[in-house]
């Protein structure tokens, strides 16, 4: 019989022979992120002690997203999917959550439509390699800013990062600039290192300052200059994606944004010039 537990800090090492089994690129630091923010919210099914896969999820209150859902190749075929995903969402929706939201690589789609989730539109995927520009309307992030980050961000959103933001700022300030039309923030981007590049994301800007969300991508990638660069955004965000293909991001593999619960919630996707993550929304 499959049993399900509570992931702890023990199981870095699990975690990280998952994630290398599907070369999502996380690292110790992101599984040391989702302990902080999901401590009990992180799943893996076992079968007479024996390890067989994992699910975490994370909650923004009435928005939650669940994300890892890997199952060792030896054991697929049997339901452990379904049966993570079913933890998952019985633990989000009784916390609190509304809307349950997801990006699905395409082969997992129809397990969650007959779990009950819908799809919304498709979750795009772009790699770059940063190369330098001039800027001049962008700054770095301060401590300071971070309140009104906090406040674009959740109008957007819908509904609060705070932690997450603040969280993603302590670790790499060095990643993280804002735009501002005299005192009003018009945009930010945040970055982290993943294994193999840089995770772009979240990107947050006001529609109608296209300029200004491209010279908050040309801040990062003056900082990581000669180095990889992955991205996700919303199908929706045109000028995104106008802003990806000139700087010269090239397309990968699409994933599907899915809700289950309340559709009616949905984040300001003309403002979202990247996700904060895949498997966090």
């Amino acid at each position: 019989m499959v049993d399900i537990r509570v992931m702890r800090p023990k199981d870095e090492g699990f975690f990280m022979q998952l994630m290398d089994a599907v070369g999502w690129g996380m690292t110790p630091d992101d599984y040391k992120r989702m302990l902080t923010f999901s401590p009990e919210g992180l799943f893996i099914a076992q079968e007479d002690e024996v390890d067989l896969g994992m699910v975490s999820t994370t909650s923004y209150g009435s928005i939650a997203w669940i994300g890892d859902l890997v199952v060792l190749p030896e054991s697929r075929g049997h339901g452990i999917g379904a049966i993570l995903m079913q933890k998952a969402i019985d633990h989000l929706t009784g916390i609190g959550a509304k809307s349950i939201r997801l990006d699905a690589v395409q082969r997992a789609a129809p397990l969650y439509r007959r779990l009950g989730f819908k799809d919304e539109y498709w979750s795009l995927r772009y790699t770059g390699v940063a190369k330098t520009h001039k800027v001049t309307k962008t700054r770095p992030m301060e401590l300071d800013d971070l309140d009104k980050v906090v406040a674009l961000d959740k109008s957007v959103f819908k509904e609060s990062r705070h932690g997450a933001l603040h969280y993603i700022y302590r670790q790499f300030p060095d990643l993280a600039y804002t735009a501002w039309d005299e005192d009003e923030l018009t945009g930010y981007i945040m970055a982290k290192p993943g294994k193999t590049d840089v995770r772009i994301g979240p990107w947050i800007c006001k529609p109608g300052y296209r300029d200004v969300a491209e010279e908050l991508l040309h801040s990062l990638m003056n900082q990581v200059q000669g180095e990889g660069m992955w991205i996700g955004l919303p199908e929706g965000n045109q000028d995104g994606v106008r802003i990806l293909e000139s700087n010269g991001f090239k397309p990968n593999q699409s994933s599907l944004r899915m809700c289950y619960g309340d559709l009616s919630v949905v984040e300001n996707v003309e403002a979202v010039f990247a996700l904060g993550g895949a498997d966090k929304g």
